[in-house]
């Protein structure tokens, strides 16, 4: 598969590499309780007690973007400006529209942006009970994040554009997503490096935030041509809450799914090298995980996805043989560019996430899960 849009490059300002260095070290900690999940190590650690990994290159560290966007509706919950797309003074804040991204906060944990699909009927009623969605998280990956949540997940020159509310907000998304799942990505907030630094409990107290709040909110959408207003409810199935993680944003996946309140995983570009633990394998056991990897992945060797798959299909007394393709799923993308190895410009590290997010199939895929 390829994608149409072409990321370009962008260095990291000297500060920001002093901070993206590695300087804690992590152990697995498996927690009984449902609130908690397995945390790994050190990336580039086989073993939870190596020293932290030595601060990457400039050019491993380099966050991609693609194209330009086109315009969004400035119907947010969070008004921005119209001049530089930054957070504009305290105002009430506009009705949420329908198939357009908007930018919320929880002021105890994230901002993010968020998508609710069109209303499924189109007889121009208004709806007396609340339609159900399933819900797509998206956490993204390693970034300057200097900007909005909705800058940087959807304005060109965004540290996150690779990802599905990019392809949202421009109206390019696959309908098996844009007319089924309500999305969110939480947002690691200016100045901070990656959500994967962050507390496992913050961000599940995030998505449980999210599912109240918008299940309280009144959405609009224009009932045909003539400016009517059509006003709706939404509710969020709460046993199909999927992940889509690229690059560190998909190890956390892979750990929050070890708490088993995720129907369904998608991981891009997986960067953990080291041996996931035999509780962590046993507890994902049975949850579908789709694998999307480049084999000239500068930054994160496609090794470590291959390394992934196999605990998950290898677990003794695990998957059964003739079942295991509908529980785990993996695709190896051939480089479009020459295999240059470590230090090059990461394109075929964004690809991965590309491709998995213009794919209509991965949509379809999820929506098949119970």
């Amino acid at each position: 598969s390829k994608s149409k849009s072409k990321p370009t490059s962008k260095a990291n300002k000297p500060e920001q590499e002093k901070a993206n260095r590695f300087v804690a070290k992590r152990k697995w900690s498996i927690h009984p309780e449902p609130e908690e999940c397995a945390t790994l190590p050190p990336r580039g650690d086989s073993n939870a007690n190596a020293s932290p990994s030595s601060p990457p290159s400039s050019n491993r560290r380099r966050l991609l973007r693609t194209a330009s966007c086109l315009s969004l509706s400035r119907s947010l919950v969070r008004p921005a400006c119209a001049s530089t797309g930054e957070q504009g003074e305290e105002a009430a804040a506009p009705s949420i529209r329908r198939g357009e991204v908007f930018e919320i906060e929880d002021p105890n944990t994230y901002s993010a942006v968020a998508y609710a699909p069109p209303v499924k009927n189109s007889d121009g009623r208004a709806q007396k009970e609340a339609q159900s969605y399933p819900l797509l998280v998206v956490l993204h990956g390693a970034g300057n994040n200097e900007r909005s949540a909705l800058h940087e997940f959807i304005r060109d020159g965004g540290d996150h554009t690779n990802l599905p509310p990019y392809l949202l907000s421009t109206r390019r998304a696959p309908s098996s997503l844009g007319a089924n799942f309500v999305v969110v990505a939480p947002y690691v907030g200016r100045g901070k490096r990656s959500l994967y630094d962050e507390p496992r409990g913050k961000i599940l107290s995030f998505v449980k935030w999210f599912n109240n709040w918008i299940e309280s909110q009144t959405l609009s959408e224009e009932n045909g041509g003539g400016g009517d207003k059509l006003d709706s409810r939404i509710a969020i199935d709460r046993r199909r809450v999927s992940l889509f993680g690229f690059s560190e944003g998909s190890t956390l996946a892979v750990e929050l799914a070890t708490t088993r309140q995720f129907n369904g995983v998608v991981v891009c570009a997986y960067g953990f090298t080291g041996t996931l633990p035999r509780m962590a394998v046993e507890r994902l056991q049975g949850i579908p995980i789709w694998a999307f990897h480049s084999k000239g992945d500068d930054v994160y060797d496609i090794r470590c996805s291959n390394a992934l798959v196999d605990s998950l299909i290898g677990y003794e007394g695990g998957l059964d043989v003739f079942g295991v393709g509908n529980i785990v799923k993996y695709t190896k993308l051939i480089p479009q560019q020459p295999i240059s190895g470590a230090g090059g410009d990461g394109r075929e590290h964004v690809r991965a996430a590309l491709v998995a997010s213009n794919d209509g199939e991965v949509y379809s895929w999820l929506l098949s899960l119970q």
